[in-house]
């Protein structure tokens, strides 16, 4: 199902309007575009969002907000002045989504907190996105993804309940942050669903500390059921030019599968390993098996034969190896977009692929305030006269001042 500009994404007449930065309520947004909502993202006044500076490859525009920004409209606005805060009302009260991002607190002291959104427009949806959530004893407190990583767990899974225990360090990507993004767009959907069926708006209350306690999956929930912590993490194995991922489970089919790969069926007739029980008994043994017989192969012999068997399998590849495999390619996971300052570039598209609408990067994204004029014309109404002489007072900014 290739991208097609004639196809209508699932969200096509809804209008977002997104206070946030980084990365949790900028990808939120950007899924919610991908599927044809008009995002009007209002930036911070006067640098706009702090990813637009957050890179450590001192790129012109950094990637951090390249990638999670695509597609939208940007308006930069003054909320510290009564003529700021009147436009961001006027959008909301035209709005079908609200989106915010500031510490619990903020935007109820700004005039534009839940109760006061509602009374401007009924049957809004708004979410705000956070570290700790808008209740209990860390809500007031700051939260970055990293922090959600230590807090939750998740470290530790990935590192401290090790066998040996291993130093924890944190990940290649802010998968707190992504997480919640994505827990935020699910949420927002069914709250416009609900919408529609009841013509009722709804507040949704997102943190990243939830999105990524309520990830860690059979662990966490194996703790509660016993009280021991017991952690499975899928082996990797060395081949003799790389890594692959391999398992000897998780039923004994697979297991078959994977001695007829090994040419080694005889195991199968071993006590250790001839029943799903018994191989789940000598685990470790099994795969130290399969360890042995992979050591002996390249990375590509190796995946070859495991395919061939039909055993799950893959290649840990690199970052610029992923990037360019056929799979990627074939689902049109990249893209090609004519950014503003960096030219024509590949960014990622969205992953999610519909037969009757489409979800894809609708754009670049947009420089700081280069939408002001276009919004307020267009969306609220204003004269020439009254967008210049916000400009004037200093209530927006954009690249060009």
């Amino acid at each position: 199902m290739p991208n097609n500009p004639q196809k209508r994404g699932a969200l096509d007449g809804i209008r977002v309007i997104e206070f946030s930065a980084l990365i949790a309520g900028p990808s939120c947004a950007r899924y919610l575009a991908d599927h044809g909502a008009e995002v009007i993202k209002i930036e911070r006044f006067p640098e706009g969002d702090v990813a637009r500076v957050s890179d450590r490859a001192r790129l012109p525009r950094a990637a951090m907000y390249v990638a999670h920004n695509g597609g939208k409209k940007g308006l930069c606005l003054d909320l510290t002045q009564p003529e700021g805060l009147a436009v961001a009302r006027d959008l909301i009260a035209k709005a079908d989504v609200v989106i915010e991002a500031f510490t619990p607190g903020v935007m109820k002291r700004l005039g534009l907190g839940w109760d006061d959104c509602k009374k401007l427009n009924p049957k809004l949806v708004m979410c705000s996105i956070s570290g700790f959530g808008q209740t209990g004893p860390n809500a007031s407190r700051p939260g970055y993804a990293h922090i959600a990583h230590s807090m939750t767990g998740w470290l530790a899974i990935q590192f401290l309940h090790h066998n040996p225990p291993e130093t924890p360090r944190g990940p290649g990507i802010a998968i707190a942050d992504v997480i919640t993004g994505i827990s935020a767009f699910g949420a927002i959907c069914a709250a416009l669903f609900k919408r529609e069926r009841t013509g009722e708006g709804e507040y949704i209350d997102i943190a990243l500390f939830d999105s990524l306690f309520a990830a860690n999956d059979m662990s966490l929930q194996n703790y509660l059921i016993t009280g021991e912590i017991s952690v499975f993490h899928h082996p990797v194995h060395k081949t003799k030019d790389g890594y692959l991922t391999a398992n000897v489970g998780p039923d004994f089919r697979a297991w078959q599968n994977v001695c007829k790969a090994m040419g080694r069926e005889e195991l199968l007739r071993d006590p250790r390993f001839s029943s799903h029980a018994a191989v789940l008994a000598n685990r470790d043994a099994a795969t130290a098996e399969v360890r042995a017989w992979l050591s002996t192969l390249t990375t590509e012999e190796a995946e070859k034969r495991l395919v061939a068997h039909h055993v799950v399998t893959g290649i840990v590849k690199t970052l610029d190896q992923a990037a360019r495999q056929p799979q990627v390619l074939a689902r049109e996971l990249i893209t090609e977009v004519d950014d503003p300052v960096l030219g024509r570039i590949d960014v990622v598209n969205s992953s999610i692929k519909y037969l009757n609408s489409e979800a894809r990067v609708r754009g670049p994204a947009p420089m700081l305030g280069e939408h002001n004029a276009e919004v307020l014309a267009e969306v609220l109404g204003y004269s020439k006269e009254k967008i210049a002489a916000l400009r004037e007072k200093g209530v927006l900014q954009s690249a060009e001042k």
